[in-house]
């Protein structure tokens, strides 16, 4: 399992940085890899709402359903994901003196064999980390307005 933690610091205050994230449907205005997000149950926010997420990763299109597992207004947001891969990820917030920091976590599992492993190191994770990097400082600098 491979695991990918990014952290940036906004200058907005956690409820500001959560609204504007719970609202899934915006994550391709901050997120590069991401072509669109969105809701796929009746319930639009918490535990058990569930979500459509199209990606492009490492110059393939990648799709997948997932279901929120935790979700605390203000301080943190979980997934998880069974297929096309698995994958459990987490936005957490915390309060800082200049505003909030944002926590990304993300474990994953692709489906490959040993030598699709080593690939994964070489190619997708670096893909992955590169869009959560370029993710991250565009949201804070949409944030930050």
């Amino acid at each position: 399992m491979a695991r990918i933690e990014r952290s940036i610091e906004i200058k907005a205050p956690p409820e500001k940085v959560f609204v504007y994230m719970k609202d899934l449907k915006k994550m391709p205005e901050w997120m590069p890899s991401c072509k669109s997000h969105k809701i796929t149950s009746e319930q639009r926010h918490g535990v058990g709402t569930t979500t459509h997420c199209v990606m492009e990763q490492a110059g393939r299109i990648i799709e997948w359903d997932a279901v929120v597992t935790e979700y605390i207004e203000n301080r943190k947001q979980a997934w998880h994901c069974d297929k096309p891969s698995r994958n459990d990820g987490i936005f957490e917030f915390e309060p800082t003196e200049k505003g909030t920091k944002v926590t990304f976590t993300m474990d994953y599992d692709l489906p490959y064999s040993i030598l699709g492993m080593i690939i994964d190191k070489l190619r997708v994770s670096k893909a992955i980390e590169k869009n959560v990097d370029e993710g991250l400082t565009e949201l804070k600098e949409i944030l930050e307005k």
